[in-house]
């Protein structure tokens, strides 16, 4: 369980809301052919540019913004689109750049704040993408993903009580708002608050029944309140429904394990070292549980490779 699990961490990509995939062909012959008949239409390059963004297309996207910015200096939306894109791309600095112009031009553009304040979070500069997620909330109080977002920021500082807080605000503007509930559960479970937790993990998942981290989390929560047979079951469903996740596997082998299954629990370590190799945890847990059946030879090289593996920094 993290600070960020299950964040549908996409960035909000102003104009062309109303073009789809299907459209976007015509969307650019549309903007070429103003193009060609007015090559100093800034508005033009940009929206271009957002279809660009839209196909993955992020080196032709941040041309496009190039030149709209070049011809329109003051153009906001053009930087932050441009910013969009370089994230997309991995261009992390020269995106906060492009927000920090964005916001330059235009002080009270709340969406360039909440831009920034995802790629700061995204490079665990928490302290700085709560100030950002602070003025988007300031200019735009009633956008729920802004409270969000804060709240991941404070859970990333380690603020379990704010980032519950944030969270309560997100859902309170938006009562569907299903990560918010799971992380909010995340956030109740730091702060000790287990069958809080579990009620809201229970919203997550009516709200979105195939929500594999929220049965994960679940399961975690309840594992805490010792109820290990309704962990499994929680673990048991979120493999069904994504069984190349290693993190479930991983933690039903620990509620195995608490039970007194050694074998069952040594299953599903091999799983999860099957699909993450370097999982010094799984390693040592599978350890442990080889000891108590009294293979140690196996134990002792497991913990050898758990050793291993932290020497070389896994």
């Amino acid at each position: 369980m993290t600070g960020q699990q299950s964040r549908a961490y996409s960035l909000p990509r102003a104009g062309l809301q109303r073009e789809g995939l299907a459209d976007a062909r015509a969307a650019l012959a549309a903007y070429e052919q103003a193009i060609r008949l007015r090559p100093d239409y800034a508005e033009a390059y940009s929206n271009r540019g957002n279809v660009m963004c839209n196909l993955g297309q992020y080196e032709a996207a941040i041309a496009d913004y190039d030149e709209a910015t070049r011809l329109r200096p003051d153009y906001a939306e053009a930087y932050s689109n441009r910013g969009n894109a370089k994230a997309a791309f991995g261009l992390s600095r020269e995106a906060i750049e492009d927000f920090g112009l964005a916001i330059q031009a235009r002080p009270d553009y709340g969406v360039a704040y909440f831009n920034r304040g995802l790629v700061k979070s995204g490079l665990g500069a928490y302290e700085e993408a709560a100030a950002d997620f602070s003025e988007a909330v300031r200019l735009m109080p009633e956008f729920a993903s802004a409270y969000y977002e804060q709240g991941i920021a404070k859970a990333g500082l380690g603020l379990q009580q704010e980032a519950v807080d944030e969270f309560s605000w997100a859902i309170r503007l938006d009562p569907r708002y299903v990560e918010a509930y799971n992380s909010r559960g995340v956030a109740q479970v730091g702060l000790g608050r287990f069958e809080a937790a579990v009620a809201d993990f229970d919203h997550a998942i009516r709200l979105r029944p195939e929500y594999v981290e929220a049965y994960n989390n679940r399961g975690l929560a309840k594992a805490k309140l010792g109820r290990h047979g309704a962990a499994l079951a929680d673990y048991d469903q979120a493999i069904g429904l994504e069984p190349e996740r290693v993190e479930p596997f991983y933690n039903r082998g620990a509620a195995k394990e608490r039970q007194g299954d050694y074998e069952g629990a040594i299953a599903d370590y091999d799983q999860a070292i099957l699909l993450q190799p370097d999982d010094v945890e799984a390693y040592r847990n599978r350890a442990v549980a080889k000891a108590a059946l009294g293979r140690t030879a196996e134990a002792r090289g497991d913990f050898t490779a758990a050793l291993e593996l932290v020497a070389r920094g896994g």
